[in-house]
């Protein structure tokens, strides 16, 4: 087996990882209830984090700047954290259960508000660098998503059909299913407007969309990643996101290059040894 970067033996965990584990961990209601929110916060982080670098200011400016005491589902996303950080305690992955620094943020009288008094709420126009398999794949999630939509107001409307809401699990099921469809549809939405597709690099050279072989020099194993943008992140399938610090250290490069890539269990080096465009 191909040495992996991110395995618990070096002590280098990925947020990404974790999450997926986290989700297979999970009963199907709860899955549905808590994957949204800490899926959101694994994007916020980046899926290549790792993450024995979190610290409390890294929670706390999450729950600063995505948590508002104004959003109806505060409380839910707040739930779906705290499950998630104890489970990180759980396996070891963090010293401490940094759910204790989640909470909902209580709102301030201090707001920005246009001359009519409308509050202003400012949006990032950063554009996001993917390849054309990932937009693909984004615009393919938003179709599924958009076609089980209406599929899921109907099972609530006919959940809501039984009177006895005391133990009515299939409407409590039918609700979080269209929380997680409406937040998702939201999040590819905006991911979308703005992505732009990779520009082609020449082929020595690593860029958004290359494949990059490499060997690890204190053990000589190797392995290929494919360089992709955060939203494409994928430890499984070996896609790992540029702005992770594997990625930045790869992009740019050329055959026989080598790296330093800084991790929790020390410093480790790379060699480049192929790039292909895929």
């Amino acid at each position: 087996m191909t040495d992996q970067l991110t395995s618990t033996q070096n002590g280098a965990v990925t947020l990404g990882q974790a999450f997926q584990e986290y989700l297979d961990s999970l009963k199907p209601e709860s899955r549905m209830r808590y994957g949204t929110y800490v899926r959101k916060y694994v994007e916020f982080a980046g899926h290549d984090l790792w993450i024995a670098s979190l610290t409390e200011s890294h929670v706390e400016h999450f729950r600063e700047t995505q948590i508002q005491s104004t959003d109806p589902a505060a409380p839910d996303r707040v739930a779906a954290l705290k499950d998630w950080f104890q489970f990180l305690k759980k396996r070891s992955y963090t010293h401490k259960n940094l759910g204790v620094y989640v909470r909902v943020k209580r709102s301030s009288s201090r707001t920005s508000s246009t001359s009519s008094g409308a509050h202003v709420r400012t949006t990032s126009s950063e554009t996001i660098e993917m390849t054309a398999e990932g937009v693909e794949a984004l615009r393919e999630e938003l179709e599924q998503l958009q076609a089980q939509h209406p599929e899921i107001v109907k099972a609530i409307q006919e959940a809501r059909e039984d009177k006895d809401f005391r133990e009515n699990s299939p409407l409590e099921a039918a609700r979080e299913a269209l929380a997680f469809n409406d937040q998702r549809r939201r999040e590819i939405e905006a991911a979308l407007k703005r992505a732009v597709i990779a520009g082609q690099s020449t082929a020595d050279v690593s860029a958004v969309g290359s494949m990059v072989k490499v060997t690890r020099l204190d053990n000589d194993t190797s392995n290929t990643w494919k360089l992709v943008g955060p939203h494409e992140a994928n430890a499984r399938e070996q896609k790992i996101s540029v702005e992770s610090p594997v990625g930045k250290a790869l992009i740019g490069r050329r055959p026989g290059d080598v790296v330093n890539v800084e991790t929790p269990s020390g410093q480790l080096e790379f060699r480049i040894d192929e790039i292909s465009q895929s």
